[in-house]
């Protein structure tokens, strides 16, 4: 791998003026000149040492990626298809533009702060982050930051974000769910977050009940363990009490995944005896028997238009919006059986 020295003897100019072209300070660099060093440079395929370029510059071409999820157990947060397909698309939109990526999976708010002060990120996208956190992220870090199905507990807070409409995902998902003759639907949440992705889909679904003139279930609420076991636990339970639900409705398609197939075991019949929907639309929700009618969102779409405006706010440019709220829609699948409402 060649030098700078080496790529200045090849053109025939000083090291200095080589460095210069790399770092983009060509205002004393003629158009001929710039391109036949940018051609030597890309013939010997010199690779610039980004250390050195993150002393160099206040900000370095590092974009670093925030997941903060608690794992569940036995498992990496990565594992879930939710998760890997927007960090996947998000790699390649930041590749794409020139940058590299730097993941951090952690449910510690001091690292998160610790991680973008210690690194000079160029910008910083942040998923699924708690509330209080949020606002205590957006206020304090210096980075061009965009966050990621995240709430605020603060209206009117400085940020920039792409979500879902959670809340009308919840609804439709619990108006199909009435609308097919269920009255006894529970609703499984991944967490008891306040603002949140779970607590909006949760609105949806009370929503839903108000608006169909019927009273809100008082003891339908479950927050999911990130213990395999304590969920097992608790597909068992419903396995042992038939009557108290004839629809469970998750809000993520992991868990109705994992729902069906110990449900099947146990020798419940889905959707027989017991319908089952999802939320996300993801690769498990089309793998699974039966194949789940759950809540589709675009998660390639959700990462191009988080790179996209952080790139902007990266360019110092102002996005469009301040909050891109991205649209639902059902898919009707085999896991939702009609149920016979006796008059």
């Amino acid at each position: 791998m060649s030098t700078i020295k080496q790529i200045a003897e090849l053109a025939g100019v000083s090291p200095t003026t080589v460095a210069n072209v790399i770092h983009g300070k060509t205002e004393k660099v003629s158009e001929a000149l710039r391109k036949k060093i940018v051609k030597i440079l890309k013939e010997e395929k010199y690779a610039p040492n980004q250390g050195a370029l993150m002393l160099k510059r206040s900000r370095s071409h590092i974009v670093g990626i925030i997941l903060f999820m608690e794992p569940r157990s036995g498992s990496s947060s990565i594992e879930d298809p939710f998760v890997s397909r927007i960090i996947g698309t998000l790699e390649t939109e930041i590749r794409e533009a020139g940058y590299f990526m730097m993941l951090r999976c952690t449910s510690d708010k001091d690292e998160v702060l610790h991680f973008a002060a210690t690194w000079k990120l160029a910008g910083l996208v942040i998923l699924c982050m708690p509330s209080e956190i949020s606002s205590a992220v957006a206020k304090s870090v210096a980075s061009p930051v965009v966050f990621v199905d995240c709430y605020f507990e603060e209206p009117g807070s400085k940020y920039y974000s792409v979500k879902l409409d959670d809340e009308k995902g919840g609804f439709e998902m619990t108006r199909y769910l009435l609308d097919k003759g269920h009255r006894d639907i529970a609703f499984l949440a991944n967490a008891a977050d306040f603002p949140s992705v779970d607590s909006a889909r949760y609105d949806g679904y009370r929503n839903a009940f108000k608006a169909a003139g019927l009273a809100i279930p008082r003891d339908k609420l479950f927050i999911l363990s990130k213990n395999e076991k304590e969920r097992l636990r608790l597909y068992l339970w419903f396995a042992k009490h038939p009557g108290f639900c004839t629809a469970l409705f998750f809000s993520a398609d992991y868990y109705a995944a994992e729902a069906i197939d110990c449900l099947a075991q146990l020798g419940l019949k889905i959707p027989d005896q017991l319908s089952i929907a999802g939320f996300d639309d993801n690769l498990l929700s089309r793998l699974q028997n039966p194949k789940i009618t759950t809540v589709h969102q675009d998660v390639v779409q959700k990462g191009r238009l988080a790179a996209k405006m952080l790139f902007t706010l990266v360019k110092k440019e102002i996005p469009p919006q301040q909050e891109l709220v991205l649209p639902i829609r059902i898919v009707a699948r085999e896991s939702v059986s009609n149920r016979i409402v006796s008059s």
